[in-house]
């Protein structure tokens, strides 16, 4: 009896415990968003400046916040979609005075920053000013920078101009070292991702599409430097070689920025353009600007017919998606959701995926099939559009690409692996076991594969990528799949060169391809956007329609720093999900993907 009386008090204190912790969260948060309610419900003032913050990780939507992100130290990043919204509103709104690009530590893709670049020239016609400040420019900040009427760098920062490289990890002599034995399977002589488990340097096939692809790459950066400097492409990359660009001053002497300052001097000059010297300069977000037209039905898409936005980001499994993942169910759910709204007209499938699961790309590709013959579905790729990825875009009725989106990859790997010396000679572990057929535990990774088992496998990617081929030849109208097969074999494409061999039918970026949509759809304007997948209205998300992306700078207050224990697991989790993620090495079965995206830096 005085055990079970223990038992049930221990329990209704850890209840007790569990509830008062729960009431104390939440009144922090309510708290510190009360501190911010008043400055955050303020009408947008007249003589404001749009504020794009560049900071953290570009996603092409903006990663809705829940309590997994506030107590973690996850950047929330920045939402693609939302930035170029806002520029557009911000065009034509009288309240906004101009643009402040405020470059910090950001990671983006080359492809993004071209729709982001893009938007700006657009806004650049409505004559507002367009002020671009760094502490230091790499070479990405510096080209979006080159959107701007002028360019500011404080004066002992630097601007880094000295080309573009990629950079690969070859592990075979690892491998040797630890005696795992990877076997291979692919077709398609320019299907890098395997690469690194079997040479010690880049194939010849690979490094001349890497090399293509970055130049395709240098030559649309180089286009907005020779804009900025007045120079020629001969003469920039004369100063590139030599680099004779580093510091601040030489920056300033080759023309690149317009002038040295420190930000609060930057901060003054806006000022004098805005509000005057002595008042508080009026910044506004993005996402701040789309909901204040929205909240008062200003938004600058309305009407009766819509169309249906899905975003696809990540890579492609089975299942449901994720934070960074595409499951394909929830794509053909998203798929089926909107063609049932009698009101949608046509779908634009925004993807930015390295590809995945051949299976999972082969099931979204044939619902994208069976949409297009009812409703127009046009696609409009992001950063990388690439095997799964591109396997899904080839069933759409038109496909956008910006000029640098990694594309194509048009080939089939699978991955196994020996380890059993491994285990045995490293470690002194051995495996045995019983069957009941000779073959019953094909893909072992604790024995030698015999020459009937790697037959079998190598047959099943053989199919997989004929299957590929076929859809791409029927989805992008070529007359055989001989045509297909010389621009396939895994090779890699920068979006210029795919329109040039009819992976891509124009260049632009999701802004264009929602334009071009309605016109396929025949809708005209005005139209609406409906955006999938809905997000759920958890806590924070609605704490988020009222807060904004102030909600933001109150994560980075005490809140998080009271969660010391929390943010230590979560980033040991967040480290051991992407090493499990990146690693290839223990995965078995049939990838149409990038095992990684080429850096270009």
């Amino acid at each position: 009896m005085k055990n079970f009386i223990k038992t049930v008090l221990a329990r209704a204190i850890g209840t007790l415990i569990g509830w008062v912790a729960f009431f104390v969260l939440i009144a922090i948060i309510i708290n510190l968003m009360g501190r911010n309610m008043q400055s955050v419900n303020d009408p947008i003032t007249t003589n404001s400046i749009l504020h794009l913050k560049m900071k953290g990780l570009m996603h092409d939507r903006m990663q809705s916040m829940d309590l997994e992100g506030l107590l973690s130290s996850r950047e929330r990043g920045m939402g693609l979609f939302e930035m170029i919204e806002g520029i557009s509103i911000a065009k034509t709104d009288p309240r906004i005075k101009g643009v402040y690009i405020d470059i910090g530590s950001f990671e983006s893709g080359w492809a993004d920053l071209q729709s982001l670049h893009r938007a700006l020239d657009d806004f650049a016609k409505s004559k507002k000013f367009i002020y671009a400040y760094a502490n230091s420019y790499s070479q990405k900040a510096y080209y979006l920078a080159t959107a701007a009427d002028k360019i500011f760098v404080e004066p002992f920062g630097e601007v880094e101009m000295n080309g573009l490289e990629m950079n690969e990890m070859f592990l075979k002599g690892l491998l040797d070292k630890l005696e795992v034995q990877p076997k291979i399977f692919r077709v398609g002589r320019f299907k890098a991702a395997i690469e690194p488990l079997i040479l010690e340097k880049m194939s010849p096939e690979n490094r001349a599409q890497n090399q293509q692809l970055l130049n395709d790459v240098w030559s649309e950066a180089r286009k907005q430097i020779s804009s900025v400097t007045q120079k020629s492409p001969e003469v920039i990359d004369k100063a590139v070689n030599s680099l004779q660009v580093s510091s601040a001053a030489s920056a300033k002497e080759m023309g690149l920025v317009q002038q040295l300052a420190f930000e609060d001097e930057v901060l003054d000059m806006m000022k004098a353009k805005t509000v005057g010297k002595d008042h508080d300069l009026n910044t506004v977000t993005p996402i701040r600007l789309v909901k204040d037209q929205t909240d008062k039905g200003l938004s600058i898409r309305k009407g009766k017919n819509k169309i249906a936005l899905i975003f696809a980001e990540g890579e492609i499994s089975s299942g449901e998606s994720g934070k960074g993942s595409i499951g394909s169910e929830s794509i053909v759910s998203d798929f089926e959701e909107a063609q049932a709204d009698k009101e949608v007209k046509a779908i634009v499938l925004r993807i930015n995926s390295p590809g995945g699961d051949a299976l999972a790309a082969d099931v979204i590709w044939r619902e994208i099939q069976k949409v297009d013959k009812k409703i127009p579905v046009v696609v409009s790729m992001g950063d990388v559009a690439a095997s799964g990825g591109y396997y899904m875009a080839a069933a759409s009725r038109y496909i956008f690409a910006e000029p640098t989106t990694i594309t194509g990859s048009i080939g089939v790997f699978g991955i196994m692996a020996n380890t059993e010396k491994f285990f045995k000679n490293k470690l002194g572990v051995s495996f045995d076991g019983v069957t009941t057929h000779e073959h019953s535990d094909i893909g072992n990774s604790n024995r030698p594969m015999t020459d009937m088992e790697a037959n079998f496998i190598q047959s099943s990617v053989e199919r997989v990528y004929a299957r590929f081929l076929d859809v791409v030849k029927t989805g992008r109208n070529f007359k055989d799949v001989k045509e297909v097969a010389e621009i396939a074999e895994g090779r890699v494409w920068s979006g210029m060169k795919a329109k040039e061999v009819g992976l891509v039918d124009e260049l632009g970026g999701l802004t264009s391809a929602i334009e071009k949509t309605a016109v396929i759809a025949k809708i005209g304007k005005p139209y609406r956007l409906e955006i999938y997948p809905k997000e759920e209205e958890r806590f924070l998300q609605f704490a988020e329609k009222f807060f904004g992306d102030s909600l933001d700078d109150m994560l980075s207050l005490k809140l998080k720093s009271t969660f010391s224990q929390t943010k230590m697991a979560q980033a040991l989790r967040t480290s051991f999900l992407k090493m499990s993620e990146d690693s290839t090495l223990l995965k078995s079965g049939i990838y149409a993907r990038m095992i990684s995206v080429p850096t270009i830096e």
